[in-house]
C-alpha cells in the first residue's frame, strides 16, 4: 500500500511539472459552494387554523368550500367546525351562548370552545325567533310566493339587536384574541316564482330589509359584510341564481358551485382580523336591548313553524 501511495504522489508531481512547462497553472481544488439560504414559506406547514361556520341551511356546503379556499390561500391546515343546521335562528344560537354551561339546545357541547379556538368565523342565522310583539315580523309568505304579512325595517329591529348580541358573545369568548369574523345575508332563489305570483317587489324589499338588519349588526363591530343577495341576484336583485348554477337541484339551497362562489368572495375580502370599536369586546352595553333583556323575544310556541326553505333538509 505504501508503494502505491508513493507512486501516486510521483505521478501527481510529474503532472504539475508538465503543466508548468506548458505555461499553465495547476487547477486548484474548488472550495465547496455554500448552500442557498432556504426561502421562508408564507405559512409554516405545521400551521393550523380553525374555521367555524354558523348558519341555517342556506350555508350548507360553504364550510368545506371555504376551508379548502383558506388552505389554498394561506398554506395552512384548516379544521372545520360546521354549525350550519336546519332551522338555526339567531335566537336559538344566542340562547345557547348565554347558557352558563352546556348542554345547549341546538349546538354541540364544544360550540363555545370551537369559537374560542377559531381564527375564522362566518355567520348567517335567520330571524324567525327574533320577533318583537310590538313590531311583528312575518316574512314567511315569501317562501311560498305569497305576500309577506309584516316585513318593514322596524320589524327587523329585534333581529338586529339579537345579531349584535351574538357578535358580542363571540367577541367575549375570544377574550380579545384577534379573529377573522365575516357576516353574510340570505340570497333569493325564488326570483321566477315571485314574478309569476306578482310578489316580486314586496318580497324583494323584505329580503333587502333583512339584509340591512344583518349588515347593521356587523357594522357595530367593524365586521366585514358579504351580501349574497347582491352576489347571487345582482345589484338590482332581479337575477335568477338558478340560471347561474348557484342553486342546488332542490331549487332552494346553494349548489357546490354556489358554495364555491361564496368561498371565493370571502377569500377576496382578505383575512384581516376584526378590530372592534374600543369597549366592544363584551356583551355589556353593546346590544340594542337594555341590560337584563338581552336576547330574542320568541314567537309564541303554539305558532306553527312555516315551511321556509331555510328550515328544510338538503337535497341529494
Amino acid at each position: 500500500m505504501k508503494n502505491k501511495y508513493h507512486t501516486l504522489s510521483i505521478s501527481i508531481l510529474c503532472l504539475a511539472l508538465l503543466m508548468a512547462a506548458c505555461g499553465q497553472e495547476p487547477v486548484p481544488e474548488a472550495a465547496p459552494s455554500p448552500l442557498p439560504a432556504p426561502t421562508e414559506p408564507a405559512q409554516e406547514s405545521g400551521d393550523q387554523w380553525h374555521l367555524v361556520v354558523i348558519g341555517d341551511s342556506s350555508l350548507w356546503r360553504l364550510g368545506k368550500a371555504f376551508a379548502a379556499q383558506i388552505e389554498k390561500d394561506l398554506g395552512v391546515e384548516v379544521v372545520l367546525a360546521d354549525y350550519a343546521l336546519p332551522e338555526l335562528s339567531a335566537g336559538q344560537v344566542l340562547a345557547d351562548l348565554q347558557r352558563e354551561t352546556p348542554p345547549y339546545g341546538r349546538m354541540r357541547p364544544e360550540f363555545a370552545e370551537d369559537l374560542r379556538q377559531a381564527e375564522v368565523v362566518v355567520m348567517f342565522v335567520n330571524p324567525r325567533d327574533s320577533v318583537d310583539p310590538g313590531k311583528p315580523l312575518d316574512l314567511e309568505g315569501c317562501f311560498t310566493s305569497r305576500l309577506p304579512a309584516a316585513c318593514s325595517p322596524e320589524a327587523f329591529e329585534q333581529y338586529t339587536a339579537d345579531m349584535k348580541a351574538l357578535w358580542a358573545e363571540i367577541l367575549a369568548l375570544r377574550g380579545g384574541e384577534p379573529a377573522v369574523l365575516r357576516a353574510t345575508d340570505l340570497y333569493n332563489p325564488l326570483v321566477s316564482p315571485w314574478r309569476d305570483a306578482g310578489v316580486f317587489e314586496a318580497c324583494t324589499g323584505c329580503w333587502q330589509n333583512m339584509s340591512d338588519a344583518v349588515r347593521l349588526a356587523a357594522e357595530a363591530y367593524n365586521i366585514p359584510f358579504l351580501s349574497r343577495l347582491d352576489a347571487f341576484n345582482g345589484p338590482d336583485h332581479d337575477e335568477d341564481p338558478r340560471e347561474k348554477g348557484f342553486i342546488h337541484g332542490d331549487g332552494e339551497h346553494p349548489s357546490e358551485l354556489g358554495a364555491q362562489f361564496t368561498a371565493e368572495l370571502l377569500s377576496q375580502m382578505g383575512y384581516e382580523p376584526v378590530s372592534p370599536p374600543e369597549g366592544a369586546t363584551g356583551v355589556q352595553g353593546m346590544a340594542a336591548t337594555p341590560q337584563g333583556t338581552l336576547g330574542p323575544t320568541t314567537v309564541q310556541p303554539d305558532t306553527p313553524a312555516p315551511a321556509a326553505f331555510y328550515l328544510s333538509e338538503p337535497g341529494p
